[in-house]
C-alpha cells in the first residue's frame, strides 16, 4: 500500500511538472514593417538568431506601418522592440521638426537606443535610355519621389533643395518603392529616388530587364543635406556590379539603422537581444547584406538618445563601451 502512495505521489508530480514547466519562455515581438520588406527580413533574422542563442525568451516578427509607426507601437507596448532609421529616433527624442509639435511630444523622452545594426542607401537612379547622367538631369521629366506621408518623400524634398533642383521643374511621382521597379520598366518614369537595402532583388529585376544607370550624389550636396539632419546621415558607397550593368562604384549615402525600445522594457531581455547579434554578426552578414560594415563600437556610438541599461550592460562587458 505505502508503495503504491509512492507511486501515485510521483505520477502526480511528473503531471505538475509538464503541466507547469519550469521556466516558461517569454514571448517577446519586434516592430519591424511590411512582410517582405527589408526590415521586416533583418527583424526576422534577429529573431531567429535570437530564439537560437538563448532559451528564456522567444522573439517574433510582426509586420508594422513601418519605421516611424514602429515609434508610436513601442510607447504603446504594442511590440517589445523596433526597428527604425537613427533620424527618426533621433528626432522623435529630441522633439525636432514635426515630432516638436504633436501634442504627445513628451512620451517620446521614453525611447531608449539599443544598437545601430547597419546602413540602407539612397539610391537615385535612371532608365539608361533617358540619357541622364547627372541629378539636374530630370527635370522637366517623370520621376518618382515617394508617398507624401513617407519619410523618403520628406528627405528627397530637402535633397533636391540642396541640389538646386526644384520639385516643380520636373513631374514628381508618389509611388512607393515596392511599386516603382514597375512603373520604370513600364515607362511611367525615368527613375525615382528611394532608399532600399543594397541589392534588393526588385532592383536587380529591374536592371536585368533594363539598362539602369545610379547616380552619384555629389559631396558638395550631401553636406547641405547632413547638415538639415544634424549630422546624422552617413557616407555610403554601392559597390560596383551590385546592379547589372553597374560597373562602377556608387557614392550616395545611407540612413543608420537602429534597434530601439522603451525605457520599460525588461534589461535582460534586452541583454540577451543584444548579445545575441553581436556574437552572431558574422553569420548575419553572411544573409544579409544591410548587416555589412558594422561593429561593436559602432553598433554603440552615442548619437544622443539614452541608450537602454540591457544594451549598456552588454557592450561595457565586451568594452565597446
Amino acid at each position: 500500500m505505502k508503495k503504491r502512495i509512492v507511486l501515485s505521489l510521483a505520477a502526480i508530480a511528473a503531471t505538475q511538472l509538464l503541466a507547469f514547466p519550469l521556466q516558461a519562455q517569454e514571448q517577446m515581438s519586434i516592430g519591424a514593417s511590411g512582410s517582405g520588406t527589408g526590415p521586416y527580413i533583418n527583424g526576422a533574422l534577429m529573431a531567429d538568431t535570437a530564439n537560437k542563442s538563448q532559451d528564456a525568451y522567444r522573439f517574433s516578427v510582426q509586420t508594422t506601418g513601418g519605421y516611424r509607426d514602429n515609434l508610436g507601437l513601442v510607447l504603446a507596448d504594442k511590440v517589445d522592440i523596433a526597428l527604425t532609421t537613427l533620424i527618426d529616433l533621433e528626432f522623435a527624442y529630441n522633439g525636432r521638426d514635426e515630432f516638436g509639435e504633436l501634442s504627445n511630444k513628451d512620451d517620446f523622452k521614453r525611447l531608449r537606443y539599443v544598437f545601430s545594426f547597419g546602413a540602407v542607401p539612397e539610391n537615385f537612379f535612371v532608365r539608361e535610355d533617358s540619357g541622364i547622367t547627372t541629378m539636374d538631369g530630370i527635370k522637366g521629366q517623370p520621376f518618382n519621389i515617394n508617398v507624401p506621408s513617407s519619410f523618403t518623400y520628406g528627405m528627397n524634398l530637402k535633397l533636391l533643395e540642396a541640389a538646386d533642383i526644384s520639385v516643380d521643374s520636373f513631374d514628381a511621382g508618389t509611388v512607393p518603392t515596392g511599386k516603382v521597379f514597375d512603373e520604370i520598366q513600364n515607362k511611367v518614369f525615368v527613375g525615382g529616388s528611394h532608399v532600399y537595402q543594397l541589392g534588393l532583388a526588385s532592383a536587380q529585376r529591374l536592371s536585368a530587364t533594363m539598362p539602369i544607370r545610379y547616380l552619384d550624389i555629389p559631396e558638395t550636396v550631401f553636406d547641405k543635406l547632413n547638415a538639415e539632419y544634424f549630422g546624422l546621415l552617413v557616407p555610403y558607397k554601392i559597390p560596383a556590379n551590385t546592379y547589372s550593368g553597374q560597373t562602377e562604384e556608387i557614392e550616395t549615402f545611407g540612413l543608420a539603422q537602429v534597434v530601439f525600445t522603451d525605457e520599460n522594457a525588461d534589461e535582460e531581455m534586452i541583454y540577451q537581444m543584444t548579445k545575441s547579434f553581436w556574437e552572431n554578426l558574422g553569420e548575419l552578414q553572411e544573409s544579409n547584406t544591410s548587416f555589412g560594415g558594422m561593429t561593436p563600437e559602432l553598433g554603440a556610438k552615442d548619437y544622443g538618445v539614452p541608450m537602454h541599461p540591457g544594451a549598456i550592460r552588454y557592450f561595457k562587458e565586451i568594452g565597446a563601451l
